[in-house]
């Protein structure tokens, strides 16, 4: 289970996604809930951890999503852009960049660190992304993404079916 993961360790493959309740921002501004494994009912979710709002690397991380948004929202993928940046500061990413999916705040880091995508070293969430499916359970974890690598890109999409 994922409890039983050490700190800093990234989730594998058939661990149970750890459960969370944190607040995000839509484009508009708007404050939401979101909720695991809740979200995951719902259909597969693909939640991209990024370290800090308006940095171009990871301002890159999340536009690589953003583009291929439709697609991944047609095959009833939900994304979530999530790390340790408070509401406000997501707020003006969401006003700045207009991402079609949300932003979770997980200001306490407590979410960032169960799913093992903290830096300690940098004291902010590592660039990863972690599937999760409708079981509720990790299919698919990249512990160190990096947006300009086209062969991680497209094993996210592999992992999801849509390649």
């Amino acid at each position: 289970m994922a409890d039983e993961v050490a700190p800093g360790s990234p989730l594998c493959v058939g661990d149970d996604a750890p459960p969370f309740r944190l607040p995000a921002v839509v484009d508009g501004g708007e404050q939401i809930e979101v909720v695991m494994p809740a979200a995951a009912a719902q259909g597969p979710v693909m939640l991209v951890f990024y370290q800090d709002d308006g940095m171009p690397i990871c301002t890159s991380e999340l536009k690589a999503f953003a583009q291929e948004y439709d697609l991944l929202s047609e095959a009833g993928v939900q994304v979530f852009g999530i790390n340790t940046n408070g509401l406000g500061s997501h707020a003006r990413f969401q006003e700045r960049d207009h991402y079609p999916f949300p932003l979770i705040s997980d200001f306490q880091a407590e979410t960032v660190k169960a799913y093992g995508m903290w830096d300690a070293s940098e004291r902010k969430s590592k660039r990863g992304v972690v599937i999760v499916g409708i079981d509720g359970k990790v299919h698919h974890v990249v512990p160190h993404f990096n947006p300009g690598n086209l062969a991680g890109f497209e094993e996210i999409f592999r992992a999801l079916g849509l390649v």
